[in-house]
């Protein structure tokens, strides 16, 4: 008892530390929550209560042409006298804040016409409402924010950004490097908003041991729904396990399940084509994944370790303590899960894609950077120099090596550093492949002004279902709080 009690407090310590500066999403390894929504928050979103600016003309989601065509001045540093001043804030707490203030180091010190100071500011929800405070309401703004995708419309409509298409447009510059769709996901009726920087997304940890134990290849894990509910049943009837899988109640894991369908989450093409005015749960696939929730809970292989926070472990426990065979969480833990669950006596730590459907794709979650309008023609060249910047194959190898974020450049894999951790911890190359081979359909996470309040009703729909309701009865709950949740904002913000 007290070898177990001593390795739980280790546990918690190392990964609620890692939590406490950032959203679901970030790296456990350092500043990240191993609790699980990828990149995504599963708090309230203040700011979203009373509009993102608190006026009735705010633009719509493609910012309005006073936004979507501001310029860019990408050479106005040519003309500075001195250098460039800008302040980043973000998100990333532990071993991540020092990862990225090592990155701003390392730029500062390869030129002299830009001088970057890092600013952490808490989670992500925390940094945003505190943005859009100073937007409201006055006060000293960055000129770049480093903020995850849960916060991309409310962004938009603060009409307090310039939209990062027009460097693109401005400077030429080349967006091929970038992983396959994954600019896109950062788009909004076809305008490039902001600049991804840092990448998670969810994969299955598994103890392979439980795996050979009930007679399955710890090699070949389950792909699709019928064979992960298989394996589940023969990992309990076994005896190896007394549940097959340990899993909180998290919207996030419903939205990537969706996602992998090709199918959207919210009407408006995800958000995307034009503002989302409703939810998109009335479907086929979502349907499955509600009744595959209620088959693991009728038959006893699902440990439901409670609603997702930035604090939540038992899931993880469950897995190191023999309870459960497997959990699913943000690769962004992969750090801290090697670390600390390795280190349980008869745990072989593995790492599975996410199985279930494969027309679409898992959704990147992670930091993307905005560039703040509030700047003068010198700050925006110099904070998007330095959003290029660290977009290089060699920062977003050295930013993966230090955090466990995925690099956002194909190169990368190329780089023999990296190629040498993946060859030791192959885990680590599972979400980089499951986010380069995305599928036909695959159409990015689904953007919506009132995220929080979305999956707040999935979550509690989620919630019910597990305790007992009908699972149509739930979806259809489901989709109707989670609508009247978007239409509020909407109504809210006169979109």
């Amino acid at each position: 008892m007290r070898w177990r009690g001593l390795l739980t407090i280790l546990l918690a310590v190392s990964l609620m530390a890692a939590a406490c500066g950032g959203d679901s999403d970030e790296p456990a390894d350092d500043g990240g929550s191993a609790s699980g929504g990828d990149d995504t928050a599963s708090g309230g979103e203040t700011s979203a209560d009373d509009g993102p600016a608190g006026s009735d003309d705010a633009q719509s989601a493609s910012g309005g042409d006073d936004t979507a065509g501001t310029e860019c001045p990408v050479d106005a540093l040519d003309d500075a006298e001195g250098s460039v001043e800008i302040t980043l804030w973000h998100s990333m707490s532990g071993s991540n804040e020092e990862a990225i203030n090592s990155l701003a180091a390392a730029y500062n010190a390869s030129q002299d016409r830009v001088r970057v100071e890092t600013a952490f500011q808490g989670t992500y929800d925390e940094n945003r409402e505190k943005y859009i405070g100073t937007v409201r309401g006055g006060g000293d703004k960055p000129e770049v924010i480093q903020l995850s995708e849960v916060s991309a419309q409310i962004m938009v409509d603060s009409r307090s950004i310039v939209a990062v298409q027009d460097c693109v447009d401005a400077s030429g510059y080349d967006l091929g490097g970038f992983l396959p769709g994954l600019v896109d996901q950062f788009r909004i009726e076809g305008v490039l908003w902001s600049l991804p920087f840092q990448l998670s997304n969810p994969v299955v940890y598994y103890d392979r041991n439980d795996f050979v134990a009930a007679g399955l290849d710890p090699d070949d894990f389950p792909e699709t729904f019928a064979e992960f509910l298989d394996a589940a049943r023969t990992l309990v009837a076994s005896g190896a396990v007394e549940t097959a899988i340990a899993l909180d109640i998290d919207s996030w894991l419903i939205e990537q399940w969706i996602a992998k369908s090709g199918t959207p989450v919210v009407d408006n093409g995800n958000g995307r084509d034009g503002r989302a005015t409703q939810a998109n749960l009335d479907t086929p696939i979502a349907a499955e994944i509600f009744d595959l929730y209620a088959t693991l809970t009728r038959e006893g292989l699902l440990d439901n370790t409670g609603r997702s926070t930035d604090d939540a472990l038992d899931k993880y426990l469950a897995v190191a303590f023999g309870t459960a065979a497997m959990t699913i969480g943000t690769s962004a833990s992969l750090g801290q899960i090697y670390t600390q669950l390795g280190a349980f006596p008869d745990i072989e730590i593995g790492v599975a894609p996410l199985p279930g459907p494969t027309n679409g794709g898992i959704t990147a979650g992670g930091g993307s950077l905005y560039l703040v309008e509030d700047t003068d023609p010198a700050e925006r060249a110099a904070v998007w120099d330095f959003m290029t910047w660290l977009n290089e194959p060699d920062q977003q190898v050295e930013w993966s090596n230090l955090t466990g974020y995925i690099p956002t450049q194909v190169a990368a894999q190329d780089d023999p550093e990296l190629a040498a951790l993946w060859s030791e911890r192959p885990g680590y190359r599972v979400a980089f492949d499951q986010l380069a081979s995305q599928g036909p359909d695959a159409l990015g996470f689904p953007v919506m002004g009132d995220y929080p309040g979305f999956r707040e009703a999935v979550e509690q729909a989620l919630e019910d279902l597990v305790e007992g309701l009908d699972p149509a009865e739930a979806l259809a709950r489901a989709q109707s709080e989670a609508t009247e949740a978007i239409e509020a904002y909407n109504e809210r913000i006169g979109g």
